[in-house]
């Protein structure tokens, strides 16, 4: 890793700690593009004012303007949430809330963990009345199609989910069949507004970090998010059971890689004992977590990661192979948008054709996508299958 995200960690680590995270010898131009792809500037600027150390007056200046701005929009953000929370309670619609408007009440600060959208579900009966009254309330619908709507109003963006997984993070398990159980997994709060048990919401945590890193990358504000979590339950949790799940999701690899990280870098000691990572390993895990930002699309080729999942555990990388899959995709990865393909795969052809049209604004993107694929180095594919097949995916 570079001297930014070197730290960026400590300032990170620090935050949870309450510690000063001490000088930065760097530059500070990179370290606050850093911090600005993985939406962690707030906690930044506000480590900067907090610690003062020997930062220039502008960038100084700057950083209190960016920590003082996301505690005001996020601030904003809770209120209209709890607005919209009492209007779903006032129609009777269940609504179970997890991810990062739940988790950021385990930061120090929990207005500066931030979100772009702000996730909960629904039950599918509710569809409806949930529509609407999203309608009424002035939301523009922006996603239509299930399991989920989103809706934006000026600043507000919510997606409203009706199931949680909509793809199988691997091959290895029913990831979409185990997560239909959530509401097995719901404690009522007040009205109709629910939670998560804190076992099952920490299950979901790493599922959903692993479906961002399955398809792109996941940034390290994903493995704080964990370390809060530890941190603010600890040995309230029930560790054997989660260790039982971890073995049903196939897991225990991947949940390995996580509970490293979050051993190392952020000092929140793991519950599960741990098997030892090669530290080339766990190097080339964080430069990928660092380079990709939030949530992996940072400068990165989207060929890279369309090559690594084709044929993981081949030493070699077919080009033509990967193209043709993602002109030609199956209809297990199609029917999640195309729903009319679910029990009837033999309209797979009329989807290809669909798709082709519905994205024909996409042509530029999709030609470029082709480049990349036939572009990309050979050596960086094979490393970061490397890296895949040590977490497990």
């Amino acid at each position: 890793m570079n001297k930014e995200s070197i730290y960026l960690l400590k300032v990170l680590t620090a935050f949870i700690e309450k510690k000063d995270p001490g000088d930065f010898q760097g530059d500070w131009g990179k370290l606050i593009e850093l911090a600005g792809i993985h939406s962690v500037t707030g906690i930044l600027g506000y480590m900067i004012m907090k610690y003062p150390s020997d930062v220039n007056r502008p960038v100084s200046g700057f950083m209190r303007e960016q920590c003082l701005k996301t505690l005001a929009i996020q601030s904003q953000r809770s209120e209209q949430m709890k607005r919209l929370i009492q209007e779903m309670n006032q129609q009777q619609i269940d609504h179970l809330l997890f991810k990062g408007y739940i988790v950021k009440d385990y930061y120090p600060e929990p207005e500066l963990r931030t979100y772009g959208d702000i996730d909960f579900l629904i039950r599918l009966e509710d569809r409806k009345i949930s529509d609407q009254l999203m309608i009424d309330l002035g939301f523009e619908r922006k996603t239509d199609w299930e399991p989920v709507f989103s809706y934006f109003r000026q600043m507000e963006y919510y997606e409203i989910h009706t199931d949680v997984m909509e793809v199988d993070v691997s091959d290895k398990a029913d990831y979409k069949g185990y997560f239909q159980h959530i509401w097995e997994h719901a404690k009522l709060v007040e009205g109709h507004t629910y939670e998560l048990e804190p076992e099952f919401h920490f299950l979901y945590l790493l599922t959903h970090i692993a479906k961002h890193i399955s398809s792109s990358g996941a940034g390290i504000r994903m493995y704080m998010d964990i370390a809060v979590f530890i941190q603010h339950f600890g040995e309230n949790l029930d560790w054997d059971y989660i260790q039982k799940e971890l073995k049903t999701l196939c897991f225990e690899d991947f949940a390995n890689m996580v509970l490293t990280v979050v051993w190392k870098y952020f000092h929140v000691q793991s519950p599960i004992n741990l098997r030892p990572i090669e530290d080339q390993i766990l190097e080339d895990f964080m430069e990928f977590t660092f380079a990709g930002g939030v949530f992996g699309h940072v400068g990165r080729d989207s060929g890279l990661i369309y090559l690594k999942n084709q044929d993981r555990n081949e030493e070699n990388v077919s080009r033509m192979g990967t193209f043709l899959r993602r002109l030609f995709a199956p209809a297990n990865e199609l029917e999640k948008r195309y729903t009319y393909l679910k029990g009837h795969h033999w309209l797979l052809p009329i989807a290809w054709v669909h798709r082709l049209f519905k994205t024909k604004d996409k042509w530029n993107y999709h030609a470029q996508e082709a480049k990349s694929i036939m572009n990309t180095d050979t050596e960086e594919v094979l490393k970061l299958r490397r890296i895949y097949k040590e977490i497990g995916l």
